[in-house]
């Protein structure tokens, strides 16, 4: 109990939870709303990506903006803290629906009459895949962008399990230097205390912008950063298993062009730093 009380002070910073659509919060710009998962604000749409009716939902774990096309995310953002890493291996790893997600959003199809997902195991020979608004993501391609072990130590790791979370990272790039660029976070939010992390997908064949381009995107992006420096990572969706992940290595002025987003908007001045040392990738 003691260590439940502790964890619930830390993260109710977050001012409740919430789900709203994009076009409501533009109501809000005359007022600065903050959100403990972006550091110096989370991402805006600078053009480029449709984040039509999209809805921004923010958990204790992460915020994300949620395309009403697919159900899945267009980014997430997240805070890795020293103290909120821990062991996932053994956590219970079955998708449910979020209930914070507007009933408008399209959503994955329920398997069974719970609303759960019932996950095949790969030795099934009847192993089925899951739909998400009539496209097929395959059980070995659904990966969580906020990943599990940066949240066992919190009494919320659960809420990673939420569709909300979920993306079709293909299974070599999920468990290779995706996986590894994870742990290497995680390592530096050990070293440092506090570490910020957005990501999502890169939609580059925004040209025919189909269902299949949306939930199969042709790569993914991770931006780490502190309160002074920053590292950006492009993976693209065919990385091989074995690939390092600093060969990823890329800028946020790629990223935002690639993605059509604006990151961190309310900074006051730009990143004197790197991080590529600290997360093991020489200079």
């Amino acid at each position: 109990m003691k260590f439940i009380s502790k964890s619930f002070i830390r993260w109710v910073s977050i001012a409740g939870l919430l789900a709203v659509t994009l076009a409501s919060l533009t109501q809000l710009r005359a007022q600065t709303v903050h959100i403990a998962h972006c550091m110096a604000g989370c991402p805006e749409n600078d053009g480029g990506v449709s984040l039509d009716a999209s809805e921004l939902l923010v958990r204790q774990l992460f915020v994300a903006s949620i395309n009403s096309r697919t159900g899945l995310s267009d980014w997430q953002a997240y805070r890795v803290l020293a103290d909120s890493v821990g062991v996932a291996s053994l956590l219970p790893r079955v998708w449910y629906e979020d209930s914070l997600v507007s009933p408008n959003v399209a959503s994955a199809d329920v398997i069974d009459d719970d609303q759960q997902f019932v996950q095949a195991l790969p030795i099934d020979v009847e192993e089925r895949s899951y739909q998400l608004n009539e496209i097929n993501i395959l059980p070995e391609d659904q990966g969580r962008l906020v990943p599990m072990s940066s949240f066992a130590g919190t009494p919320y790791w659960s809420e990673l399990n939420f569709l909300s979370n979920m993306a079709a990272l293909p299974f070599e790039l999920r468990t290779g230097s995706w996986s590894r660029l994870d742990q290497a976070i995680n390592a530096l939010a050990n070293q440092t205390g506090e570490v910020f992390v957005v990501t999502g997908p890169i939609l580059d064949d925004l040209g025919r912008a189909g269902d299949d381009v949306l939930i199969n995107p042709s790569a993914y992006f991770k931006v780490i950063n502190t309160r002074s420096a920053m590292s950006a990572f492009i993976f693209s969706s065919d990385v091989q298993q074995h690939v390092n992940f600093c060969d990823q290595l890329s800028t946020r002025e790629v990223v935002e062009e690639r993605t059509g987003l604006g990151l961190f908007p309310q900074r006051e001045n730009d990143f004197t730093d790197t991080l590529h040392a600290q997360l093991g990738c020489a200079p």
